[in-house]
């Protein structure tokens, strides 16, 4: 396990957890906002369920301890190279996460727990600067919810993907920020 909260438990993903990552991830509006390609099968669910268990050393899935059920999943990665060269970031240490929830769980304050107390064990324990978390810039969920969380504007860039130019929008949060903000 990697952490509990008090509604949540992060852990690795198991097999038996395909069932619920399909119920959510084969969203394809979800898929759309992550930037994913649509999972409309279960064989195509079946690519990104394997990488997260497998080969994503750390996304974890989000059971709910009230029914046991993953409703989602989170991942601590690496920052992205090209932000590395952001003299901002010089000679600090930090964390890019990314997540998503079923729709079923929206609007419940579940993501704001798991994301904070992540973020706090980073900091904490993990000893990071900062976390760095970006969105498309069509997806207005994330960047509200950014927001609430108090990570601050860090860059908008213009990138190839899947063969299209799209804008994301890379955010900030400082460790000293988001303790002063809690407190």
């Amino acid at each position: 396990m990697f952490l509990e909260t008090e509604r949540l438990v992060l852990r690795k993903f198991r097999e038996e957890d395909f069932p619920d990552f399909c119920a959510y991830a084969m969203d394809l509006e979800m898929c759309h906002m992550m930037g994913n390609d649509p999972m409309d099968t279960e064989e195509a669910a079946r690519v990104t369920f394997d990488w997260l268990k497998d080969k994503e050393e750390r996304s974890y899935a989000m059971i709910l301890k009230e029914s046991g059920h993953v409703i989602g999943n989170l991942n601590v990665v690496s920052v992205p190279g090209e932000l590395l060269d952001l003299p901002a970031l010089a000679g600090k240490e930090g964390r890019a996460l990314s997540f998503c929830i079923s729709r079923l769980y929206r609007r419940r304050g579940l993501m704001s727990e798991a994301v904070e107390a992540v973020i706090d064990r980073l900091f904490r324990e993990e000893g990071m600067d900062y976390v760095e978390c970006g969105y498309f810039d069509f997806n207005a969920v994330s960047h509200a919810f950014q927001e609430k969380l108090g990570f601050s504007h860090l860059v908008t860039m213009e990138i190839d993907f899947k063969g299209e130019r799209v804008t994301t929008v890379e955010n900030i949060l400082w460790r000293d920020d988001f303790y002063s903000a809690r407190s």
